[in-house]
């Protein structure tokens, strides 16, 4: 609502409204509901939204071509690229295409040194994840403490996706008291059971839905499962004809709850936290463009 109101009094203001767009692609089994969700919200908090949904096969320099036309467009204030991409493309080459001020979820490369070192004061917008982290801890009432740890649990494929691995690692660097201690691994690592039981907050991001052995949390641990994965599809209770999602992250929900002190966010959850800065960001953008 406050983003709805803010583009209602600056298009009072300014006879314009920003301009979001949206990269999506075929193929991605999340996109078939990603994409909508993102778009079909965007369209109703009153921005002008650009629709991009490419074939999976798209090649990076026609994907360099888009981009450097939304770059140029002056409607066009925000950019948001929809992960995960197809595995050919090298996301922070394609993330790096985009203008700095038009990519709002603070995941180019400047964007994120700004939030690293925001001495550099050139941070143009708060990066969505560690705000998203901050938000639900603060709405579920869980204090980050000192002289905590925390254990990031990633896929393999994570560690070698070099925006990812800068994603988490700027990620934890802002959420993260200083004088907690970090430790990243890979959820196949032989030592995962023994980081697993120390942790305080355990961060999971896997493509491998309740992929977590549960026997292995901390009693009380902060569990903040980010990853969304599709399952399956089901018949709507509603509208049998019509088919919804079902979404787990990488721990069974169930089999935790009564082991975890907390369990952020159920999977789905993070999406539209999320969204919601990014939409905010946007609208900044705007001003920023504007002003």
């Amino acid at each position: 609502m406050e983003v709805k109101n803010d583009i209602v009094g600056l298009k009072e203001k300014y006879h314009q409204i920003p301009g979001i767009a949206f990269i999506g692609f075929t193929g991605i089994p999340l996109g078939k509901y990603n994409i909508p969700l993102h778009v079909n919200t965007a369209e109703s908090l009153g921005f002008n939204v650009v629709k991009e949904v490419l074939p999976e096969y798209t090649t990076e320099e026609e994907l360099f071509e888009l981009i450097g036309g939304l770059n140029q467009r002056k409607d066009i204030h925000a950019i948001v690229l929809l992960q995960p991409l197809p595995r050919h493309l090298v996301p922070v080459r394609i993330v790096s295409k985009i203008k700095p001020e038009k990519e709002v979820e603070g995941f180019h490369p400047m964007n994120m040194l700004g939030n690293l070192i925001p001495e550099m004061n050139n941070n143009r917008y708060p990066m969505c994840l560690p705000t998203a982290l901050f938000e639900m801890l603060g709405e579920a009432s869980v204090p980050i403490g000192s002289r905590k740890e925390w254990v990031f649990v990633l896929d393999e494929e994570f560690f070698a996706n070099s925006l990812t691995r800068m994603i988490v690692t700027t990620a934890a660097s802002v959420v993260v008291p200083r004088d907690s201690s970090v430790a990243y691994i890979g959820k196949n690592a032989p030592n995962l059971e023994e980081y697993s039981r120390r942790a305080d907050f355990l961060v999971i991001v896997t493509k491998e839905p309740e992929y977590f052995n549960c026997a292995w949390l901390k009693p009380g641990v902060c569990v903040i499962d980010i990853y969304s994965n599709l399952v399956k599809e089901v018949p709507s209770k509603n509208d049998p004809t019509h088919l919804v999602p079902v979404i787990r992250g990488g721990i069974k929900v169930k089999s935790a709850e009564g082991i975890a002190g907390a369990i952020l966010p159920i999977p789905g959850g993070l999406m539209t936290v999320v969204m919601a800065l990014l939409f905010r960001n946007a609208v900044t953008a705007f001003r920023n463009a504007i002003e």
